[in-house]
Protein backbone atom coordinates (compact mmCIF):
# COMPACT_ATOMS: atom_id res chain seq x y z
CA UNK A 1 0.00 0.00 0.00
CA UNK A 2 1.12 3.53 -0.16
CA UNK A 3 2.63 5.26 2.87
CA UNK A 4 3.14 9.08 3.56
CA UNK A 5 5.62 11.22 5.93
CA UNK A 6 4.83 14.69 7.80
CA UNK A 7 8.02 17.27 7.89
CA UNK A 8 6.90 20.22 10.13
CA UNK A 9 9.08 23.53 9.19
CA UNK A 10 9.64 26.13 12.10
CA UNK A 11 10.98 29.27 11.28
CA UNK A 12 12.25 31.54 13.76
CA UNK A 13 11.89 35.21 13.07
CA UNK A 14 15.55 35.90 14.07
CA UNK A 15 16.95 38.15 17.11
CA UNK A 16 19.68 41.07 17.00
CA UNK A 17 22.18 41.77 19.95
CA UNK A 18 23.76 44.59 18.39
CA UNK A 19 26.80 44.91 16.59
CA UNK A 20 30.34 45.24 18.79
CA UNK A 21 31.00 49.06 20.13
CA UNK A 22 33.66 50.29 22.33
CA UNK A 23 32.88 52.92 24.32
CA UNK A 24 34.92 55.73 26.52
CA UNK A 25 33.62 55.46 30.07
CA UNK A 26 34.36 57.86 33.11
CA UNK A 27 35.76 56.44 35.89
CA UNK A 28 33.28 58.14 38.04
CA UNK A 29 29.81 56.78 36.35
CA UNK A 30 29.12 54.10 38.85
CA UNK A 31 25.88 53.06 36.89
CA UNK A 32 27.20 53.11 33.22
CA UNK A 33 24.44 51.40 30.42
CA UNK A 34 26.02 48.82 28.24
CA UNK A 35 23.51 48.05 26.34
CA UNK A 36 22.73 51.66 25.25
CA UNK A 37 26.66 51.81 23.99
CA UNK A 38 25.90 48.43 21.63
CA UNK A 39 25.70 49.43 18.18
CA UNK A 40 23.05 48.49 15.86
CA UNK A 41 19.22 48.23 17.25
CA UNK A 42 19.75 45.19 20.10
CA UNK A 43 16.79 43.40 21.06
CA UNK A 44 16.15 43.42 25.11
CA UNK A 45 16.20 40.53 27.21
CA UNK A 46 19.80 39.18 26.75
CA UNK A 47 22.63 38.44 29.03
CA UNK A 48 25.49 40.36 29.83
CA UNK A 49 28.67 38.36 30.22
CA UNK A 50 32.15 39.91 31.99
CA UNK A 51 35.04 38.48 30.15
CA UNK A 52 37.55 39.43 32.23
CA UNK A 53 36.09 38.81 35.53
CA UNK A 54 36.89 42.31 36.18
CA UNK A 55 33.78 42.37 39.19
CA UNK A 56 32.47 45.56 38.11
CA UNK A 57 29.19 44.17 36.28
CA UNK A 58 25.90 44.96 38.17
CA UNK A 59 22.93 42.05 38.14
CA UNK A 60 21.05 45.04 35.95
CA UNK A 61 23.41 44.78 33.15
CA UNK A 62 25.22 48.27 33.67
CA UNK A 63 28.85 48.65 34.27
CA UNK A 64 30.15 50.28 37.83
CA UNK A 65 32.91 52.07 35.82
CA UNK A 66 33.97 53.32 39.67
CA UNK A 67 35.14 49.64 40.54
CA UNK A 68 37.35 49.78 37.96
CA UNK A 69 41.00 51.77 37.69
CA UNK A 70 41.59 54.31 35.19
CA UNK A 71 42.88 52.87 31.83
CA UNK A 72 41.40 49.55 31.93
CA UNK A 73 40.52 48.23 29.21
CA UNK A 74 37.54 45.31 29.41
CA UNK A 75 35.44 43.53 26.60
CA UNK A 76 31.47 42.74 28.00
CA UNK A 77 28.86 40.19 25.59
CA UNK A 78 26.01 40.45 25.56
CA UNK A 79 24.20 37.38 24.30
CA UNK A 80 20.73 37.14 23.07
CA UNK A 81 19.25 33.17 22.22
CA UNK A 82 16.37 32.43 19.87
CA UNK A 83 14.87 28.70 20.22
CA UNK A 84 14.79 28.77 16.62
CA UNK A 85 17.83 30.96 14.88
CA UNK A 86 20.24 30.34 17.92
CA UNK A 87 21.71 32.92 20.21
CA UNK A 88 23.99 35.96 18.70
CA UNK A 89 25.97 38.27 20.37
CA UNK A 90 27.75 41.67 20.35
CA UNK A 91 30.65 42.95 22.36
CA UNK A 92 31.37 46.30 23.88
CA UNK A 93 35.19 47.18 24.62
CA UNK A 94 35.51 50.22 27.32
CA UNK A 95 38.15 51.57 28.26
CA UNK A 96 38.11 53.72 31.57
CA UNK A 97 38.75 57.01 31.21
CA UNK A 98 40.47 59.05 34.17
CA UNK A 99 38.58 62.02 36.04
CA UNK A 100 38.20 64.82 38.05
CA UNK A 101 38.25 63.63 41.56
CA UNK A 102 36.79 66.37 43.74
CA UNK A 103 36.84 63.97 46.98
CA UNK A 104 33.39 62.80 48.94
CA UNK A 105 30.95 65.38 50.75
CA UNK A 106 30.67 66.14 53.83
CA UNK A 107 29.52 68.47 56.92
CA UNK A 108 31.74 69.63 59.48
CA UNK A 109 30.65 72.05 62.56
CA UNK A 110 32.33 75.03 63.87
CA UNK A 111 32.17 77.34 66.50
CA UNK A 112 31.43 80.82 65.66
CA UNK A 113 35.03 81.67 68.11
CA UNK A 114 37.22 79.47 65.61
CA UNK A 115 40.03 80.75 63.37
CA UNK A 116 39.30 80.84 59.57
CA UNK A 117 39.00 77.44 58.19
CA UNK A 118 40.23 76.03 54.64
CA UNK A 119 37.15 73.87 53.38
CA UNK A 120 39.53 72.35 51.00
CA UNK A 121 41.43 70.55 53.78
CA UNK A 122 37.74 69.52 55.18
CA UNK A 123 37.07 67.24 51.81
CA UNK A 124 37.50 63.92 52.53
CA UNK A 125 39.61 61.28 49.67
CA UNK A 126 42.27 62.70 47.76
CA UNK A 127 40.53 65.62 45.93
CA UNK A 128 42.52 67.32 43.13
CA UNK A 129 43.33 71.14 43.33
CA UNK A 130 42.00 73.71 41.06
CA UNK A 131 38.42 73.76 41.60
CA UNK A 132 36.19 76.13 42.08
CA UNK A 133 34.29 77.21 45.09
CA UNK A 134 30.43 78.33 45.19
CA UNK A 135 29.20 79.86 48.69
CA UNK A 136 25.60 79.08 49.86
CA UNK A 137 23.00 81.07 47.43
CA UNK A 138 25.53 80.72 44.17
CA UNK A 139 28.24 83.79 45.13
CA UNK A 140 31.34 82.96 44.82
CA UNK A 141 33.92 81.64 47.40
CA UNK A 142 37.56 81.71 47.89
CA UNK A 143 37.24 78.96 49.88
CA UNK A 144 38.08 79.92 53.31
CA UNK A 145 35.20 79.99 55.82
CA UNK A 146 35.52 82.63 58.50
CA UNK A 147 33.37 81.31 61.99
CA UNK A 148 31.21 84.35 62.67
CA UNK A 149 31.84 86.11 59.68
CA UNK A 150 31.04 83.56 57.09
CA UNK A 151 27.25 82.16 56.22
CA UNK A 152 26.81 78.63 57.21
CA UNK A 153 25.43 76.22 55.18
CA UNK A 154 26.60 74.21 52.40
CA UNK A 155 30.15 75.05 50.11
CA UNK A 156 30.27 73.25 46.78
CA UNK A 157 33.56 72.78 45.21
CA UNK A 158 33.63 72.07 41.76
CA UNK A 159 36.08 70.18 38.94
CA UNK A 160 35.73 70.80 35.12
CA UNK A 161 34.91 67.55 33.23
CA UNK A 162 37.16 66.43 30.12
CA UNK A 163 35.69 64.27 26.97
CA UNK A 164 34.67 61.25 29.30
CA UNK A 165 33.03 63.10 32.09
CA UNK A 166 31.32 66.10 33.11
CA UNK A 167 32.13 68.65 35.72
CA UNK A 168 32.15 66.70 39.35
CA UNK A 169 31.54 68.28 42.64
CA UNK A 170 31.71 67.71 46.23
CA UNK A 171 29.87 69.61 48.97
CA UNK A 172 30.73 70.86 52.39
CA UNK A 173 28.32 71.73 54.84
CA UNK A 174 29.02 74.21 57.13
CA UNK A 175 26.97 74.27 60.46
CA UNK A 176 28.20 77.61 63.50
CA UNK A 177 27.43 76.88 66.88
CA UNK A 178 27.70 79.78 69.13
CA UNK A 179 29.77 79.30 72.44
CA UNK A 180 28.12 77.98 75.30
CA UNK A 181 26.85 80.44 77.71
CA UNK A 182 25.66 79.09 81.45
CA UNK A 183 25.29 82.40 82.44
CA UNK A 184 26.33 84.22 85.37
CA UNK A 185 26.25 82.34 89.32
CA UNK A 186 22.94 83.21 91.23
CA UNK A 187 21.95 82.94 94.70
CA UNK A 188 18.32 82.81 96.44
CA UNK A 189 16.62 82.46 100.01
CA UNK A 190 13.49 80.69 99.98
CA UNK A 191 11.19 78.78 102.01
CA UNK A 192 11.02 75.57 102.55
CA UNK A 193 7.37 74.91 101.29
CA UNK A 194 8.39 74.84 97.26
CA UNK A 195 7.82 72.00 95.42
CA UNK A 196 9.14 73.36 92.17
CA UNK A 197 11.66 75.91 92.14
CA UNK A 198 13.00 76.54 88.36
CA UNK A 199 16.89 76.61 88.96
CA UNK A 200 17.38 78.13 85.29
CA UNK A 201 15.26 81.56 86.26
CA UNK A 202 18.12 81.98 89.12
CA UNK A 203 21.28 82.39 86.72
CA UNK A 204 22.16 85.88 86.11
CA UNK A 205 23.16 86.88 82.92
CA UNK A 206 22.15 85.10 79.54
CA UNK A 207 21.99 81.75 79.67
CA UNK A 208 21.10 79.12 77.27
CA UNK A 209 18.51 76.53 77.69
CA UNK A 210 19.12 73.08 76.90
CA UNK A 211 21.80 72.69 79.36
CA UNK A 212 21.87 70.10 82.28
CA UNK A 213 21.83 70.07 86.45
CA UNK A 214 24.14 68.66 88.71
CA UNK A 215 23.16 68.21 92.32
CA UNK A 216 26.47 68.88 94.01
CA UNK A 217 25.57 68.77 97.40
CA UNK A 218 23.54 65.63 96.97
CA UNK A 219 20.34 67.60 98.38
CA UNK A 220 18.17 64.92 96.62
CA UNK A 221 15.51 67.63 95.94
CA UNK A 222 16.24 68.06 92.38
CA UNK A 223 14.52 66.76 89.36
CA UNK A 224 15.68 68.23 85.74
CA UNK A 225 15.91 72.02 87.00
CA UNK A 226 13.42 71.78 89.59
CA UNK A 227 14.11 71.70 92.82
CA UNK A 228 11.83 70.78 96.21
CA UNK A 229 12.29 72.62 98.97
CA UNK A 230 9.74 70.82 100.81
CA UNK A 231 12.38 67.79 99.81
CA UNK A 232 16.01 69.34 100.79
CA UNK A 233 14.83 70.85 104.01
CA UNK A 234 16.49 73.94 105.38
CA UNK A 235 20.12 73.90 104.73
CA UNK A 236 22.36 75.54 101.99
CA UNK A 237 22.82 73.75 98.68
CA UNK A 238 24.66 74.49 95.59
CA UNK A 239 23.71 72.85 91.73
CA UNK A 240 25.70 73.06 88.67
CA UNK A 241 24.07 74.26 85.48
CA UNK A 242 26.25 72.94 82.07
CA UNK A 243 25.95 74.11 79.01
CA UNK A 244 27.59 71.81 76.43
CA UNK A 245 28.00 73.21 72.67
CA UNK A 246 29.73 70.65 69.64
CA UNK A 247 32.80 72.15 68.72
CA UNK A 248 32.41 75.01 71.18
CA UNK A 249 33.23 73.12 74.36
CA UNK A 250 31.18 73.43 77.79
CA UNK A 251 30.37 76.05 80.08
CA UNK A 252 29.53 76.08 83.59
CA UNK A 253 27.19 78.44 86.16
CA UNK A 254 26.58 77.81 89.98
CA UNK A 255 22.85 78.24 91.71
CA UNK A 256 23.47 78.40 95.52
CA UNK A 257 20.16 78.17 97.01
CA UNK A 258 19.68 78.72 100.95
CA UNK A 259 16.40 76.96 102.35
CA UNK A 260 14.68 78.82 105.45
CA UNK A 261 12.67 76.69 107.68
CA UNK A 262 9.70 78.62 109.73
CA UNK A 263 9.52 79.15 113.11
CA UNK A 264 8.57 76.81 115.50
CA UNK A 265 6.30 78.17 118.58
CA UNK A 266 6.10 75.76 122.23
CA UNK A 267 3.16 75.39 123.78
CA UNK A 268 2.06 78.71 125.63
CA UNK A 269 2.21 78.80 129.29
CA UNK A 270 -0.30 81.09 130.78
CA UNK A 271 -0.11 82.69 134.72
CA UNK A 272 -2.60 83.73 136.67
CA UNK A 273 -2.07 87.05 138.86
CA UNK A 274 -5.02 87.42 141.45
CA UNK A 275 -3.82 90.23 142.73
CA UNK A 276 -4.47 92.58 139.79
CA UNK A 277 -6.77 90.36 137.98
CA UNK A 278 -4.29 90.29 135.18
CA UNK A 279 -2.52 87.55 133.08
CA UNK A 280 0.69 86.51 131.32
CA UNK A 281 1.46 84.06 128.41
CA UNK A 282 4.28 82.80 127.57
CA UNK A 283 5.95 80.55 124.47
CA UNK A 284 9.44 80.14 123.07
CA UNK A 285 10.45 80.46 119.67
CA UNK A 286 12.87 77.84 117.68
CA UNK A 287 13.96 77.20 113.93
CA UNK A 288 13.67 79.46 110.86
CA UNK A 289 16.03 83.01 111.34
CA UNK A 290 16.96 83.48 115.33
CA UNK A 291 17.95 86.78 114.32
CA UNK A 292 14.54 88.29 113.40
CA UNK A 293 11.98 86.56 115.70
CA UNK A 294 8.98 89.38 115.71
CA UNK A 295 6.12 88.59 117.33
CA UNK A 296 2.87 90.91 116.56
CA UNK A 297 -0.51 91.06 118.04
CA UNK A 298 0.12 91.04 121.73
CA UNK A 299 2.57 93.38 124.00
CA UNK A 300 5.39 91.43 125.89
CA UNK A 301 9.37 91.00 125.65
CA UNK A 302 11.40 88.50 123.59
CA UNK A 303 14.56 87.22 125.31
CA UNK A 304 17.07 87.73 122.57
CA UNK A 305 19.75 85.37 124.03
CA UNK A 306 19.54 82.06 124.94
CA UNK A 307 16.18 80.31 124.58
CA UNK A 308 14.20 82.87 123.00
CA UNK A 309 11.45 83.06 125.16
CA UNK A 310 8.35 85.33 125.32
CA UNK A 311 6.50 86.54 127.57
CA UNK A 312 3.35 88.98 127.58
CA UNK A 313 2.59 92.05 129.38
CA UNK A 314 -0.38 91.42 131.68
CA UNK A 315 -3.87 90.56 130.34
CA UNK A 316 -6.94 91.60 131.70
CA UNK A 317 -8.49 88.50 132.89
CA UNK A 318 -11.45 89.09 130.47
CA UNK A 319 -9.50 89.20 127.47
CA UNK A 320 -8.67 86.79 125.33
CA UNK A 321 -4.93 86.80 123.60
CA UNK A 322 -3.97 85.92 120.08
CA UNK A 323 -0.45 86.67 118.40
CA UNK A 324 1.65 85.94 115.32
CA UNK A 325 4.97 84.60 115.10
CA UNK A 326 7.37 84.92 112.05
CA UNK A 327 10.95 85.53 111.27
CA UNK A 328 12.35 88.07 109.00
CA UNK A 329 11.44 85.76 105.81
CA UNK A 330 8.10 84.69 106.63
CA UNK A 331 7.82 80.99 105.59
CA UNK A 332 5.64 80.25 108.23
CA UNK A 333 3.30 82.76 110.71
CA UNK A 334 2.39 80.75 113.45
CA UNK A 335 -0.78 81.84 115.13
CA UNK A 336 -0.84 81.65 119.09
CA UNK A 337 -4.11 82.09 120.57
CA UNK A 338 -6.37 81.42 123.54
CA UNK A 339 -8.62 82.64 126.59
CA UNK A 340 -7.35 83.27 130.11
CA UNK A 341 -6.73 80.94 132.17
CA UNK A 342 -7.95 82.63 135.43
CA UNK A 343 -11.69 81.96 137.23
CA UNK A 344 -12.46 85.02 140.19
CA UNK A 345 -16.11 85.00 141.73
CA UNK A 346 -15.88 88.67 140.34
CA UNK A 347 -14.85 90.20 137.06
CA UNK A 348 -13.04 92.92 138.47
CA UNK A 349 -11.60 93.48 141.89
CA UNK A 350 -12.82 96.56 143.74
CA UNK A 351 -10.33 97.73 146.71
CA UNK A 352 -11.65 98.47 150.00
CA UNK A 353 -8.82 101.85 150.43
CA UNK A 354 -6.41 103.71 149.30
CA UNK A 355 -4.59 106.38 150.45
CA UNK A 356 -3.39 109.42 148.02
CA UNK A 357 -1.10 111.20 150.70
CA UNK A 358 2.02 111.75 148.53
CA UNK A 359 3.95 109.18 149.88
CA UNK A 360 3.92 107.60 146.26
CA UNK A 361 2.40 104.13 147.82
CA UNK A 362 -1.18 102.92 147.00
CA UNK A 363 -1.90 106.99 145.48
CA UNK A 364 -4.97 106.21 142.99
CA UNK A 365 -7.93 104.19 143.12
CA UNK A 366 -6.72 101.61 140.65
CA UNK A 367 -8.89 98.38 140.02
CA UNK A 368 -7.50 95.29 138.75
CA UNK A 369 -9.85 93.84 135.76
CA UNK A 370 -11.49 97.18 134.65
CA UNK A 371 -9.37 96.92 131.43
CA UNK A 372 -10.82 94.06 130.01
CA UNK A 373 -14.23 96.13 130.38
CA UNK A 374 -13.00 99.07 128.24
CA UNK A 375 -17.24 100.34 127.98
CA UNK A 376 -17.47 100.94 131.92
CA UNK A 377 -18.18 104.31 133.51
CA UNK A 378 -17.45 104.61 137.60
CA UNK A 379 -19.35 107.13 139.99
CA UNK A 380 -18.39 108.37 143.32
CA UNK A 381 -20.51 109.86 146.22
CA UNK A 382 -19.54 111.17 149.26
CA UNK A 383 -21.85 110.26 152.81
CA UNK A 384 -23.83 113.18 151.41
CA UNK A 385 -24.62 111.69 148.51
CA UNK A 386 -22.81 114.46 146.86
CA UNK A 387 -21.02 113.38 143.29
CA UNK A 388 -17.46 114.04 143.40
CA UNK A 389 -16.08 111.44 140.22
CA UNK A 390 -17.59 110.53 137.52
CA UNK A 391 -15.16 108.74 134.53
CA UNK A 392 -16.45 106.34 131.49
CA UNK A 393 -13.77 104.02 130.10
CA UNK A 394 -11.86 103.84 133.58
CA UNK A 395 -8.88 102.24 132.83
CA UNK A 396 -6.46 102.92 136.04
CA UNK A 397 -4.35 105.37 133.82
CA UNK A 398 -5.56 108.28 131.70
CA UNK A 399 -8.93 107.73 133.33
CA UNK A 400 -8.64 107.01 137.12
CA UNK A 401 -9.86 109.00 140.98
CA UNK A 402 -6.88 109.96 142.39
CA UNK A 403 -8.48 111.19 145.86
CA UNK A 404 -9.60 114.59 144.44
CA UNK A 405 -13.22 116.36 143.65
CA UNK A 406 -13.45 117.43 140.44
CA UNK A 407 -17.28 116.67 140.08
CA UNK A 408 -17.73 117.90 143.86
CA UNK A 409 -19.48 121.60 145.21
CA UNK A 410 -16.15 122.53 146.19
CA UNK A 411 -13.40 121.10 143.95
CA UNK A 412 -9.75 120.16 145.49
CA UNK A 413 -8.68 117.44 147.33
CA UNK A 414 -11.68 115.10 148.83
CA UNK A 415 -11.17 114.53 152.58
CA UNK A 416 -10.52 111.53 154.04
CA UNK A 417 -13.46 109.07 154.74
CA UNK A 418 -15.52 106.56 153.21
CA UNK A 419 -17.16 107.13 149.88
CA UNK A 420 -19.80 105.06 147.81
CA UNK A 421 -19.05 104.20 143.84
CA UNK A 422 -21.45 102.44 141.50
CA UNK A 423 -19.11 100.54 138.51
CA UNK A 424 -21.06 99.64 135.56
CA UNK A 425 -18.96 97.14 133.71
CA UNK A 426 -20.82 98.37 130.27
CA UNK A 427 -21.41 94.41 129.55
CA UNK A 428 -25.32 94.24 130.43
CA UNK A 429 -24.70 93.03 133.84
CA UNK A 430 -26.05 94.62 137.44
CA UNK A 431 -24.14 97.78 138.44
CA UNK A 432 -21.25 96.16 141.08
CA UNK A 433 -21.62 98.90 144.36
CA UNK A 434 -19.80 98.90 147.37
CA UNK A 435 -17.92 101.81 149.70
CA UNK A 436 -14.03 102.49 149.62
CA UNK A 437 -12.46 104.56 152.46
CA UNK A 438 -9.89 107.55 151.52
CA UNK A 439 -7.03 107.28 153.73
CA UNK A 440 -5.23 110.43 154.02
Amino acid sequence: PATSASITVQVGSGVSAGSDAAAQVCGADCTFSLFDALGGDPDTGGSWSDQLGTGALLPSGDLNACALPAGTIAPFTYVVVDPTCGSVQATVVVTISDFPDPGGDISITLCASDGPVVLFDQLPGVPEPDGTWTAPGGASSTGVFVPGTSTGGPYVYTLEGNAACPDTTAVVTVLVNVPPDAGANGELVVCDTLQALDLFQILLGTPQIGGTWTDLDGSGALTGGLMSSQLSGPGEFTFRYTVNVPSCGTANALVKVEVRGGVEVSEPVRICNTADRTYTVSFSVSEGDTNTYAVTGLAGELATMGERLFTSAPIPTSAPFEAFVQDAFACRVVRVSGASPCDFDAAVFVPESFSPNGDGVNERFVIPGIEGYPENSLVIFNRWGGKVFEGAGYDNNSVVWDGTSPDAALSGPSPAGTYYYVLELGNGEEAITGYIYLNR
